[in-house]
């Protein structure tokens, strides 16, 4: 037992002996006991022993902890909802002369720099800062709104779901029952 707890601390002093890059060589020797020694220095009767290199890290270099951060892209703004609000889909409007109130909320605020764009029936009608418009002199019979948020290059960055609404208008021809 006490010639491998020898062997053993001897195995731990030649590996630590050669962490520590002492010399490449290292040698060995039996002793006529049979105890097993190794060294870095030649004696008389050991017998030279190839040593692997040391195996090293290198850590990849940090960055000062005084270094500012580098930013981030600044995330493109969006708007998280618009939607016509009113009028409602398939409302019917009855004897308004043809003056639609239209009703629009958008999430966030509208931006100082965009425009709210109301087409009907695919053209533009009118546009504006504020969430309230009226259309006038609209003609009896089905129709379609949409509002768009536009930026400060008339370019077109959000549009709501369209919304079909109904005008119904007295006529002459209409009899009553």
């Amino acid at each position: 037992m006490l010639i491998g707890m020898s062997r053993t601390l001897l195995a731990l002093l030649f590996v630590s002996v050669a962490a520590f890059g002492a010399e490449d060589k290292a040698y060995q020797i039996t002793l006529p006991n049979g105890t097993v020694e190794f060294s870095d220095k030649p004696q008389a009767g050991a017998k030279e022993i190839k040593v692997p290199p040391t195996q090293t890290y290198q850590a990849p270099q940090l960055p000062p902890p005084d270094a500012p951060a580098q930013k981030r892209p600044a995330s493109p703004f969006v708007y998280a909802d618009l939607a016509i609000t009113s009028p409602t889909p398939d409302q019917t409007f009855h004897g308004d002369a043809g003056n639609i109130p239209v009703q629009v909320a958008i999430e966030p605020g509208l931006r100082s720099s965009d425009t709210l764009v109301l087409r009907l029936d695919g053209k533009t009608v009118a546009s504006g800062k504020g969430g309230a418009f009226t259309l006038h002199d609209v003609m009896r019979g089905t129709h379609v709104v949409v509002v768009e948020v536009h930026d400060s290059s008339d370019n077109a960055i959000k549009s709501s779901a369209p919304v079909t609404f109904h005008v119904f208008q007295n006529s002459k021809l209409f009899k009553k029952p």
